[in-house]
């Protein structure tokens, strides 16, 4: 016990030593790592020697590093061979740097281990990496931290390739891809380029974006700016006078619609603040704050910089090959500096720094409210007031991530019931007494919903909720298209109405096999479809005009449903897809 905690201490304690105590330290940090079999002490001294080495290029390799590189290589656990990995690539091993490259160009490799190669080379400054990056923005494994990882390199093309790929991207990933085209004035001049002539929305460079933008200081970015989104406003009268105008037009005017609020607090806000158990830690966690009070929300919205806390405030740091990130210094000594921006987490290499000024501002940009609609504002500041958390109203960007085929995310369930396998989303139970539900955050009106579906065995029974609400034993109120022997193609109002339609479509279903089911909701419309065979087809105006989609177990005996390949698209033609 002794001589592990003393390892472990050397090991975090790499960074503060001088390069003779270093080049010591680590020769007899390898010479335990290759004496010890301990998986767990493994994992505990390479963890320790990435943290102490963060940041850090070109660090002479110890000896004997090669032979226990070797060793743990082959060790069965991923995480040490990662970190094995990329500490070799700290050592400047052209080995790791060849096999790092080889597991990012595998698309059939397992994605995490792809993006942590990625990770890996962007922080080695791998010379060839840029060029990768953007073929790699067509793989959506990896293509979020693609986007990201383009900000390390002044590369003329990557601007170009961002650009014409924006408008396929999801709200995420737009995100990321704004943050990447600010991060650079080259980037940033094509970025407003774009906004000009309209093929990227002004209102989607959120206030966070264009105070990056006016980060440059660059006559010809402020001019841009300027005659986009106009001059910023820093007198306190201003403010106030603008309190004001919000304050009385969300009291005269109807109350907001909270679902739609969370969709606009997710464009805006979720990646620096937590609300609900969900969100950013960059900014502080507002669950417990004075939500309440319509002024308390307008004066921390509209004048961020009245109060700063100290941890809260940013900082600009400016690489030497022109780089500018804005964000909150957590961390940095003499040989990296680690700065927490809305969308990641960079450690720059001290020797990498031109400059570091800590601004009297605080990380939440002002004029946040200036790119929303009096709408918009109403919705935000409802769902800010709001209690409890809301379903999200699904909108044109949210709802590419429905289902993002890795994860449950946005998705609420018991896990021990239902989880992800290949791409498939799987609902498995040994018996159930009551009915279990998988449900989805977002908020649907008229869509179209696409999937497959697979039960096994057929004669037990599960269902698509739709138009449906969460109610508050957990349970699922609403539509449900229904599957299972006896019931497949039949429209059942779970907690209400009982069965509307009661005609069976038994005779379209591959049994135990895969079905393809297909929901149209247009209005009063509904329409179902199995295998492209019409079952439902009914206008009933006493239903629901929206709600939640969600999956359901059956109580009952032992059974397996899956769902795969889902689609949503919104406000359809009411016409069934699959019939045609």
């Amino acid at each position: 016990m002794i001589l592990r905690l003393f390892v472990l201490m050397a090991a975090l304690a790499i960074g503060f030593t001088t390069h003779a105590q270093n080049d010591e330290a680590l020769t007899a940090l390898v010479q335990v790592l290759g004496e010890n079999d301990d998986l767990q002490f493994q994992l505990d001294v390479l963890r320790g020697m990435s943290e102490g080495l963060k940041g850090r290029r070109g660090v002479r390799m110890p000896q004997g590093w090669d032979d226990v590189a070797t060793k743990l290589g082959k060790s069965s656990n991923r995480e040490v061979r990662e970190l094995t990995q990329s500490l070799s690539l700290t050592f400047g091993s052209a080995t790791a740097m060849n096999s790092l490259r080889n597991t990012l160009a595998d698309a059939n490799a397992d994605p995490a281990a792809r993006r942590n190669a990625l990770e890996s080379l962007v922080q080695a400054r791998d010379p060839n990496l840029p060029p990768v990056l953007q073929k790699l923005l067509s793989d959506p494994a990896v293509r979020a931290a693609a986007v990201r990882g383009l900000a390390a390199y002044d590369d003329p093309k990557s601007a170009e390739v961002l650009l014409n790929l924006y408008n396929s991207l999801n709200q995420a990933e737009k995100k990321d891809a704004l943050n990447t085209l600010v991060s650079r004035a080259t980037y940033a001049k094509a970025l407003l380029s774009a906004v000009g002539n309209k093929s990227v929305p002004a209102r989607d460079l959120s206030a966070d974006i264009v105070r990056q933008l006016r980060n440059f200081k660059d006559a010809e970015i402020n001019q841009q700016v300027e005659k986009l989104w106009g001059v910023a406003r820093d007198t306190e009268a201003d403010k106030l006078k603008e309190i004001a105008k919000y304050k009385s037009m969300i009291t005269v005017e109807p109350a907001g619609d909270a679902s739609h609020g969370r969709a606009i607090f997710a464009r805006t806000c979720l990646q620096c603040h937590t609300l609900f158990g969900e969100g950013g830690k960059v900014g502080p966690d507002i669950t417990g704050s004075n939500r309440g009070d319509l002024d308390y929300i307008l004066q921390n919205i509209v004048d961020p910089n009245a109060v700063i806390p100290n941890d809260y405030r940013t900082s600009n740091l400016e690489t030497k090959d022109e780089r500018v990130i804005t964000g909150i210094v957590t961390k940095q000594d003499e040989n990296a500096v680690t700065i927490v921006t809305a969308n990641e987490t960079v450690i720059v290499p001290r020797s990498d720094v031109k400059s570091l000024q800590q601004g009297e501002i605080s990380m939440m940009p002002e004029g946040l409210l200036q790119a929303l609609n009096n709408g918009e504002v109403r919705d935000l500041v409802a769902y800010l007031k709001s209690p409890g958390q809301v379903p999200m109203a699904a909108t044109p960007d949210n709802v590419l991530t429905f289902f993002n085929g890795k994860d449950l995310s946005g998705w609420e369930g018991n896990t021990n019931l239902w989880t992800v396998q290949d791409g498939e989303i799987v609902g498995k139970t040994a018996g159930l007494k009551n009915n279990e539900f998988l449900k989805n955050s977002l908020l649907l009106g008229d869509f179209r919903l696409v999937l497959r579906v697979k039960l096994t065995p057929n004669k037990e029974n599960s269902g698509i909720q739709f138009r449906s609400e969460v109610e508050p034993s957990g349970s699922v109120k609403g539509y449900q298209a229904d599957v299972g022997a006896g019931w497949w193609g039949k429209l059942y109002e779970e907690h209400g109405r009982a069965l509307l339609w009661d005609k069976s479509g038994e005779a379209h279903v591959k049994t135990e096999d895969w079905n393809t089911y297909e929901i149209v909701a247009v209005g009063s419309r509904i329409r179902t479809a199995i295998n492209g065979k019409l079952c439902v087809d009914l206008d009933d105006p006493k239903g629901a005009r929206r709600g939640i989609i969600a999956f359901q177990l059956h109580s009952g005996e032992a059974m397996e449903v899956r769902f795969k390949d889902l689609k949503i698209e919104l406000d359809p033609k009411f016409e069934l897809s699959t019939t045609k």
